[in-house]
């Protein structure tokens, strides 16, 4: 199944914690632009497997992982793969906003400053683009001097969604990224979202099924530890073909 089509291929992923099997043989794709929506109940793994996609586990002691992950074709898990550039093309936006306690400009500039200098040209050009891009632009442009921290939460996030889009990211990885949000802050930033998904492979974990099923075109559906079902969002909810997928999408359980 994996072939040139997808950006991101991932085929039999395990994962443990201290010996304790946590993933179970989980294989997906992801083509290089649309949103997937990793679903299923509080411990069912969703989070778990979307840090291994940009090797975030690798901060953590006694994980180990076992699978192949390939991101344009390429083994992510090799020992010369540089993980601070891994971590710009397959960037990640938090459940909380995270914002750095400086300016709106300097929060989005952060990361294209890393490493090398940028003309002042290019960078105001790069931050303008990102804040575009996350839908924050028109309410930031006359206050980009203000620290970032006195932003209500919704525009926190789209900020942090902006910072991550600055460095060019292929891959744009979500935990939950609308759960602190009240619903109109969450709404505005799904609408961010969705304008994005034709230019970028987007993979968000959500507990919200509604959210789910209103932006994203494919579904993967996890229940401890496993991949029980993968498929068109459409047919997840309205035709799913496990029955452990009908009783979660009807809140039988989750």
């Amino acid at each position: 199944m994996a072939d040139e089509k997808y950006l991101l291929t991932t085929e039999n992923v395990n994962l443990f914690y201290s010996g304790k099997q946590a993933l179970f043989d989980i294989s997906l794709y992801f083509p290089k632009n649309g949103i997937t929506a990793l679903i299923g109940p509080s411990g069912s793994g969703k989070s778990t497997y979307l840090r291994a996609l940009n090797r975030m586990h690798d901060l953590t002691p006694n994980v180990k992982v076992e699978g192949k992950f390939l991101f344009h074709g390429v083994d992510m898990y090799a020992d010369n793969v540089d993980l601070v550039d891994l971590r710009k093309r397959i960037g990640m936006v938090f459940q909380q906003p995270t914002p750095f306690p400086f300016s709106i400009y300097e929060n989005v500039a952060f990361g294209l400053r890393l490493g090398h200098k940028v003309p002042k040209h290019d960078l105001n050009e790069a931050v303008e683009k990102a804040l575009r891009q996350a839908g924050v632009w028109e309410e930031v442009k006359d206050r980009l001097d203000m620290n970032a921290l006195g932003l209500s939460g919704g525009q926190q996030q789209r900020v942090s969604v902006a910072r991550v889009l600055a460095t060019k990211p292929d891959i744009l990885l979500l935990d939950e990224p609308t759960s602190a949000l009240d619903p109109i802050s969450s709404r505005v930033v799904e609408d961010s979202l969705l304008d994005l998904r034709d230019e970028y492979c987007l993979i968000i974990v959500t507990h919200n099924m509604q959210q789910a099923a209103r932006i994203s075109q494919t579904t993967a559906f996890f229940n401890d530890g496993r991949l029980v079902e993968v498929g068109k969002t459409r047919d997840i909810f309205l035709n799913p073909k496990e029955k452990e997928t009908q009783d979660y999408v009807s809140g039988k359980f989750g």
